[in-house]
């Protein structure tokens, strides 16, 4: 969750920085200069992930890209500890996720970071880049626009062959904002939300992230074109020179107006509660298998899957699914996956036992029946039993 990224650019907007003396390495890409300390190849990789998140964000602002002000900056660190040395004379804390530094001249702004783990890494340099992008075009972009979009796209998937971000679904934020919709915890008014300012949005981080990445990821996948509108509305209502209040006003009176916030709102949330994410998927697709529904459950496992590649749970019921139609290969297949993505020892023995005995592959079944009773005792020493007496009989 990108909430302590969101407070360092909410309290340091407009804070100068410290410059060191530090020998870097510098790669120029059309719309980036990135300056990196440990090597050129290091510099390089990052300027071509710059212009990867600036075609995947742009994709919905459709800024024109020849009028930014320069060329963005971006400071690839050596480590943590040299990104908040760096720091130390502006933050009065050190800082664990990257920052995005606005300054009054455009020129001397920049995105600081260091290496961190991939998806880490990713989702932190695609947040902080489309906020660097949306202030380089539009300084003063109503808050929930600038930071939904930003949590809409961190997800995306670094492929470093293409030399780009696959857009993945972000639903991290899908749980704490369907009990705000549940009433369960607070939900801002819809009408409220978009005239929110950086103070106030700091204020509540907890709420304000789940609801302005939901209401992008609303506006955008609705199957209402009318509520796509909104989106493409609300951006190229943007005034540049306008401050924060008269684009966030603009937008509230003259783009949602149309249709009315509260109508909006209340479509808003039936969208909301009508999302699935891969836990949902996995546990519908677990439901149907129990009915025999082979095929329904199917769907909503891969579709599980497409959303969480290393969830165990459906990787280990499209396993069932595929012994349940006899294809015993492509059963085995599934239940690796499900030990590889982390299911117990015990479960998935057992589940390419009773697999490979249904083959007719009666070693391998003993094999596994005998690593599934060692890891589980208690759960399978019985039925491990009562399947080798049958296999002794069948050989």
């Amino acid at each position: 969750m990108r909430t302590a990224i969101a407070v360092m650019l909410l309290v340091l907007a407009c804070v100068g920085g410290s410059a060191q003396d530090t020998k870097l390495y510098v790669a120029e890409a059309a719309h980036y200069r990135v300056s990196a300390e440990t090597s050129q190849s290091q510099a390089d990789e990052v300027a071509r992930r710059m212009e990867a998140v600036l075609r995947l964000a742009n994709d919905i602002f459709h800024f024109d890209l020849a009028r930014l002000p320069a060329k963005m900056r971006v400071r690839v660190f050596r480590d943590e500890a040299a990104f908040n040395a760096y720091l130390k004379p502006i933050a009065a804390q050190a800082r664990t996720d990257f920052v995005f530094l606005a300054y009054p001249d455009p020129e001397k702004s920049e995105l600081l970071c260091f290496p961190r783990a991939e998806k880490a890494f990713s989702a932190s340099l695609i947040h902080q880049a489309v906020v660097q992008l949306s202030r380089s075009s539009v300084a003063n972009m109503p808050v929930w626009l600038r930071e939904g979009v930003a949590a809409y796209l961190e997800a995306a998937a670094w492929d470093a062959k293409a030399s780009t971000y696959v857009p993945r679904p972000n639903l991290v934020w899908l749980d704490p904002l369907r009990a705000a919709v549940r009433g369960e915890t607070p939900l801002v008014p819809l009408a409220d939300l978009l005239v929110f300012t950086r103070e106030m949005a700091q204020a509540k981080l907890d709420v304000f992230y789940p609801e302005a990445w939901g209401l992008v990821h609303f506006l955008l996948n609705s199957a209402d074109r009318a509520h796509n509108r909104i989106l493409w509305d609300a951006i190229s209502a943007l005034d540049a020179t306008a401050s924060l209040e008269e684009n966030s006003q603009l937008v509230r009176t003259r783009v949602f107006g149309w249709l009315g916030a509260d109508r909006v709102f209340q479509d808003f949330k039936a969208y909301v509660l009508s999302m699935k994410n891969a836990t949902d998927l996995a546990r519908e697709g677990s439901e149907l298998y129990a009915k025999g529904d082979l095929e329904r459950s199917e769907a909503s496992l891969l579709a599980a899957v497409q959303l969480d590649p290393a969830l165990s749970a459906a990787l280990y019921y499209l396993g069932l699914v595929s012994y349940g139609r006899g294809a015993y290969p492509k059963a085995e297949e599934w239940y690796l996956r499900a030990y590889d993505a982390g299911a117990g020892a015990g479960l998935i023995n057992y589940a390419l036992g009773v697999n490979a005995f249904a083959a007719g592959k009666y070693d391998v079944s003993s094999k596994y029946l005998k690593l599934a009773r060692d890891a589980d005792p208690a759960a399978y020493a019985e039925k491990v039993d009562a399947l080798l007496k049958r296999l002794e009989g069948l050989r």
